[in-house]
């Protein structure tokens, strides 16, 4: 007996609408409502998007290869090689550069990813969802500005998955002003300073 009076009265006081509030004022639908949100605003490209993409294009976007002198030795003259259509490994589309750019952009500012760019033009083609988690794991092991700067003097270090940036040890950071050091003399100066070393 007490279990069923207890069902019947857990079962009453569940269908009771006596305390729920009601709505006072009728809700006007909009279209809003009905066609979902507004959509939102493309991201703004930064200014300097073009010229690190142009800076990019120009280096790397060579058209065909050329035939090397040695390729057709051996062969008869009825012989046509097959069409070779691997792509370069840094084949991209304008709209991922420049997405890419930005996201450096986002992370370092404007002008010094431009100047990344301008150092290794590569780094467009890096993997830009690495960037961020990589900066904050060195900025675990270094500081967040000092990771910063260390990237912005070598940019190679973009490639850097987050994983191996967790692990990385203070070489790091002293080879960053090695590369920004050694960088203006080229590679005949570094060449010139590996023949001083031993001497």
């Amino acid at each position: 007996m007490k279990s069923s009076t207890a069902l019947i009265l857990s079962t009453a006081i569940g269908s009771i609408t006596g305390f729920v509030p009601v709505q006072t004022t009728p809700r006007t639908p909009t279209s809003l409502a009905f066609f979902g949100t507004t959509k939102k605003a493309a991201p703004k490209s930064s200014p300097l998007a073009d010229e690190a993409v142009e800076l990019y294009t120009s280096k790397y976007s060579g058209g065909a290869r050329p035939k090397l002198f040695f390729e057709s030795w051996g062969m008869p003259e009825s012989y046509s090689a097959p069409v070779d259509t691997s792509a370069s490994i840094f084949d991209r589309k304008n709209a991922e550069l420049t997405s890419t750019f930005n996201t450096i952009a986002s992370l370092y500012g404007e002008d010094e990813a431009l100047k990344m760019v301008k150092i290794q033009p590569g780094i467009l083609a890096f993997s830009k969802e690495d960037f961020k988690p990589s900066l904050e794991a060195f900025g675990e092991k270094f500081g967040y500005e000092e990771s910063k700067e260390m990237i912005i003097r070598n940019p190679g270090l973009l490639s850097v998955k987050p994983a191996n940036a967790a692990v990385a040890d203070d070489l790091t950071m002293q080879l960053s002003y090695v590369v920004d050091f050694t960088r203006p003399i080229g590679a005949a100066g570094a060449l010139f300073l590996g023949v001083l070393l031993p001497t």
